[in-house]
């Protein structure tokens, strides 16, 4: 419906919750807004053509003709240069689904392109979790030390120098705030890398306006009071947002 008498805002993104839209503006308006999107990465990818140097009859083994260089999520099962064990110092981990449960298995990192956050911590999430319900928990999100990889069936979130950034990071996800910010884009089951558009960056330095130390509910009640949450809006989050305290 266009009224060419009015002007108004834009409709911004579309939610049954009021508290949502009026929770993101607050976010969105704060100086300095930056985006975990920008620090969402997706799947390890092979180096085919340090693959196919070792093993040529390879090619006949990979998707699309050869050049699918993705971890897909049958990749363990697809090609036989994964191994239950660490064969020697320049094997990396790789963690992958097999009939739906989760699995590490080693790879010689030659085979295995540079990833920006691969030799650095990360949290690892599944690529494919919940129905899209506001409020859900996310399925077991844990930290990717340095030099641990993922197949299709995973994301990873950040580019941390610290496993203590990381133990911060991984309070941030399971917060009721963030998982609050990811519930306006994320209305599926994926889980993919523009669904976190809407969740702001924290500094999980010890120069962080957060003390990271503290329980994720009281992390939770500063960032209620960083972004200038009402009571409404505290109390819609508290009341609609599982926890993820002992997850």
């Amino acid at each position: 419906v266009r009224n060419i008498n009015k002007v108004t805002e834009p409709i911004g993104v579309f939610t049954t919750f009021k508290e949502l839209n009026t929770i993101l503006k607050k976010v969105k308006s704060l100086s300095g807004f930056s985006s975990v999107a920008e620090q969402v990465f997706l799947q390890n990818k092979l180096n085919l053509e340090m693959l196919y140097s070792d093993f040529p009859d390879f090619i006949n083994l990979i998707g699309s003709k050869g050049k699918e260089k993705r971890l897909t999520t049958s990749i363990f099962n697809q090609i036989p240069i994964f191994s239950d064990r660490k064969i020697n110092n320049d094997y990396v981990q790789i963690l992958g689904l097999i009939d739906n449960h989760r699995v590490f298995k080693w790879v010689d990192k030659k085979y295995l392109e540079n990833q920006t956050n691969f030799e650095r911590f990360k949290i690892i999430v599944p690529k494919s979790n919940g129905t899209g319900a506001i409020g859900e928990v996310l399925s077991t999100p844990l930290i990717g030390e340095p030099l641990i990889g993922y197949t299709q069936s995973f994301i990873s979130i950040f580019s941390l120098e610290s496993n203590k950034h990381a133990e911060a990071a991984l309070k941030y996800i399971k917060s009721k705030f963030a998982r609050t910010l990811l519930g306006t884009l994320k209305i599926t089951q994926d889980n993919n890398k523009e669904t976190w558009a809407n969740v702001p960056m924290q500094d999980f330095s010890k120069n962080s306006d957060i003390d990271w130390s503290k329980s994720i509910h009281e992390i939770d009640l500063q960032l209620y009071q960083k972004y200038n949450l009402s009571n409404e809006e505290i109390h819609f989050i508290e009341s609609k947002i599982q926890s993820m305290e002992i997850i």
